[in-house]
Protein backbone atom coordinates (compact mmCIF):
# COMPACT_ATOMS: atom_id res chain seq x y z
CA UNK A 1 0.00 0.00 0.00
CA UNK A 2 2.79 2.42 0.92
CA UNK A 3 4.67 1.79 -2.32
CA UNK A 4 1.55 2.43 -4.40
CA UNK A 5 1.05 5.71 -2.52
CA UNK A 6 4.63 6.67 -3.15
CA UNK A 7 4.29 5.76 -6.81
CA UNK A 8 1.15 7.88 -7.03
CA UNK A 9 2.91 10.72 -5.23
CA UNK A 10 5.83 10.49 -7.68
CA UNK A 11 3.45 10.56 -10.63
CA UNK A 12 1.61 13.57 -9.24
CA UNK A 13 4.88 15.38 -8.51
CA UNK A 14 6.17 14.57 -12.00
CA UNK A 15 3.00 15.97 -13.57
CA UNK A 16 3.09 18.99 -11.31
CA UNK A 17 6.68 19.77 -12.19
CA UNK A 18 6.74 18.76 -15.84
CA UNK A 19 3.10 18.74 -16.84
CA UNK A 20 2.17 22.28 -16.05
CA UNK A 21 0.14 21.85 -12.84
CA UNK A 22 2.53 24.11 -10.99
CA UNK A 23 5.37 26.38 -11.88
CA UNK A 24 8.83 25.01 -11.24
CA UNK A 25 9.38 28.03 -9.03
CA UNK A 26 6.80 26.37 -6.77
CA UNK A 27 9.27 23.52 -6.32
CA UNK A 28 11.92 26.02 -5.28
CA UNK A 29 9.48 27.81 -2.97
CA UNK A 30 8.48 24.51 -1.42
CA UNK A 31 12.10 23.43 -1.03
CA UNK A 32 12.93 26.71 0.71
CA UNK A 33 9.77 26.96 2.81
CA UNK A 34 11.51 25.86 6.02
CA UNK A 35 14.71 27.78 5.38
CA UNK A 36 15.87 30.32 7.93
CA UNK A 37 16.66 32.69 5.05
CA UNK A 38 13.65 31.87 2.87
CA UNK A 39 13.92 34.80 0.47
CA UNK A 40 17.67 34.32 0.07
CA UNK A 41 17.12 30.59 -0.54
CA UNK A 42 14.49 31.18 -3.24
CA UNK A 43 16.54 33.93 -4.84
CA UNK A 44 19.83 32.01 -4.94
CA UNK A 45 18.25 28.77 -6.17
CA UNK A 46 16.18 30.58 -8.81
CA UNK A 47 19.35 32.04 -10.29
CA UNK A 48 21.27 28.74 -10.24
CA UNK A 49 21.88 26.87 -13.45
CA UNK A 50 19.37 24.05 -13.91
CA UNK A 51 17.29 24.90 -10.85
CA UNK A 52 14.15 26.01 -12.65
CA UNK A 53 13.75 22.56 -14.23
CA UNK A 54 14.99 20.63 -11.18
CA UNK A 55 13.05 18.31 -8.93
CA UNK A 56 13.59 18.32 -5.18
CA UNK A 57 16.48 15.84 -5.30
CA UNK A 58 18.24 17.89 -7.96
CA UNK A 59 17.57 21.10 -6.01
CA UNK A 60 19.30 19.53 -3.02
CA UNK A 61 22.38 18.90 -5.13
CA UNK A 62 22.23 22.44 -6.52
CA UNK A 63 21.85 23.99 -3.04
CA UNK A 64 24.92 22.12 -1.79
CA UNK A 65 26.81 22.98 -5.00
CA UNK A 66 26.08 26.70 -4.47
CA UNK A 67 27.49 26.47 -0.95
CA UNK A 68 30.56 24.70 -2.27
CA UNK A 69 31.10 27.32 -4.98
CA UNK A 70 31.00 30.12 -2.40
CA UNK A 71 33.25 28.22 0.03
CA UNK A 72 36.16 28.31 -2.45
CA UNK A 73 36.68 32.09 -2.55
CA UNK A 74 36.02 32.35 1.20
CA UNK A 75 38.73 29.77 1.79
CA UNK A 76 41.13 31.70 -0.48
CA UNK A 77 40.29 34.92 1.39
CA UNK A 78 41.12 33.29 4.74
CA UNK A 79 44.41 31.99 3.29
CA UNK A 80 45.36 35.53 2.20
CA UNK A 81 44.51 36.89 5.65
CA UNK A 82 46.59 34.13 7.23
CA UNK A 83 49.62 35.14 5.14
CA UNK A 84 49.20 38.81 6.07
CA UNK A 85 48.71 37.96 9.75
CA UNK A 86 51.03 35.01 10.44
CA UNK A 87 50.89 35.50 14.22
CA UNK A 88 47.12 35.04 14.45
CA UNK A 89 46.69 31.35 15.21
CA UNK A 90 42.90 31.69 15.05
CA UNK A 91 43.24 32.28 11.31
CA UNK A 92 44.94 28.89 11.03
CA UNK A 93 41.91 27.40 12.77
CA UNK A 94 39.60 29.27 10.39
CA UNK A 95 41.58 27.96 7.45
CA UNK A 96 41.25 24.39 8.72
CA UNK A 97 37.53 24.84 9.30
CA UNK A 98 37.05 26.16 5.75
CA UNK A 99 39.00 23.25 4.31
CA UNK A 100 36.77 20.90 6.28
CA UNK A 101 33.70 22.79 5.04
CA UNK A 102 34.78 22.40 1.44
CA UNK A 103 35.47 18.67 1.84
CA UNK A 104 32.17 18.04 3.62
CA UNK A 105 30.20 19.98 1.00
CA UNK A 106 31.92 18.02 -1.76
CA UNK A 107 31.13 14.72 0.00
CA UNK A 108 27.52 15.80 0.54
CA UNK A 109 27.08 16.75 -3.10
CA UNK A 110 28.52 13.40 -4.22
CA UNK A 111 26.27 11.48 -1.87
CA UNK A 112 23.15 13.34 -3.01
CA UNK A 113 23.99 12.52 -6.63
CA UNK A 114 23.99 8.81 -5.75
CA UNK A 115 20.55 8.73 -4.11
CA UNK A 116 18.17 5.92 -4.86
CA UNK A 117 15.12 4.65 -3.02
CA UNK A 118 17.24 1.81 -1.64
CA UNK A 119 19.75 4.01 0.19
CA UNK A 120 17.65 7.17 0.41
CA UNK A 121 17.23 7.64 4.16
CA UNK A 122 20.77 6.56 5.04
CA UNK A 123 22.37 8.95 2.54
CA UNK A 124 20.05 11.85 3.32
CA UNK A 125 20.66 11.45 7.06
CA UNK A 126 24.43 11.39 6.40
CA UNK A 127 24.17 14.59 4.36
CA UNK A 128 22.02 16.31 7.00
CA UNK A 129 24.49 15.37 9.73
CA UNK A 130 27.40 16.64 7.63
CA UNK A 131 25.64 19.92 6.75
CA UNK A 132 24.65 20.51 10.37
CA UNK A 133 28.28 20.22 11.39
CA UNK A 134 29.51 22.39 8.55
CA UNK A 135 26.91 25.03 9.37
CA UNK A 136 28.72 25.79 12.63
CA UNK A 137 32.22 26.11 11.14
CA UNK A 138 31.94 29.79 10.28
CA UNK A 139 30.61 30.63 13.76
CA UNK A 140 33.45 28.65 15.32
CA UNK A 141 35.93 30.58 13.17
CA UNK A 142 34.48 33.95 14.21
CA UNK A 143 34.33 32.96 17.88
CA UNK A 144 37.97 31.93 17.77
CA UNK A 145 38.95 35.25 16.23
CA UNK A 146 37.01 37.21 18.86
CA UNK A 147 38.60 35.20 21.68
CA UNK A 148 42.06 35.90 20.21
CA UNK A 149 41.53 39.62 20.69
CA UNK A 150 42.34 40.40 17.06
CA UNK A 151 41.29 43.80 15.75
CA UNK A 152 37.54 44.16 15.25
CA UNK A 153 38.18 45.09 11.62
CA UNK A 154 39.69 41.64 11.01
CA UNK A 155 36.72 39.88 12.62
CA UNK A 156 34.33 42.08 10.65
CA UNK A 157 36.15 41.34 7.41
CA UNK A 158 35.94 37.57 8.00
CA UNK A 159 32.27 37.86 8.98
CA UNK A 160 31.47 39.85 5.84
CA UNK A 161 33.11 37.15 3.74
CA UNK A 162 31.45 34.22 5.50
CA UNK A 163 27.88 35.55 5.82
CA UNK A 164 26.69 34.39 2.38
CA UNK A 165 28.33 31.00 2.89
CA UNK A 166 26.60 30.61 6.25
CA UNK A 167 23.23 31.47 4.71
CA UNK A 168 23.76 29.13 1.74
CA UNK A 169 24.70 26.23 3.99
CA UNK A 170 21.68 26.90 6.19
CA UNK A 171 19.47 26.98 3.10
CA UNK A 172 21.02 23.77 1.73
CA UNK A 173 20.26 22.13 5.06
CA UNK A 174 16.62 23.25 4.77
CA UNK A 175 16.31 21.96 1.19
CA UNK A 176 17.78 18.56 2.10
CA UNK A 177 15.47 18.45 5.15
CA UNK A 178 12.53 19.01 2.82
CA UNK A 179 13.82 16.15 0.68
CA UNK A 180 13.98 13.93 3.77
CA UNK A 181 10.38 14.83 4.63
CA UNK A 182 9.40 13.62 1.16
CA UNK A 183 10.84 10.26 2.20
CA UNK A 184 11.84 8.88 -1.20
CA UNK A 185 12.92 9.94 -4.66
CA UNK A 186 10.98 9.58 -7.85
CA UNK A 187 12.65 7.36 -10.39
CA UNK A 188 10.71 8.36 -13.50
Amino acid sequence: MASSRSGLLCAIMFLAIHGGWAQTSDTISSACSNALYTHFCVSSLSKASGALEADLTQLSVIAVRLSSEVAKPVSRFIEKLKKRNPNVSALEDCSDLLKDTREQLHDSQSELKQLSNVNFMEYVEDVLTRLSGVETNQDTCLSGLKESNVPATLVSSVKDNTDNLTMLISDALAVVSTLRQQGHICLL
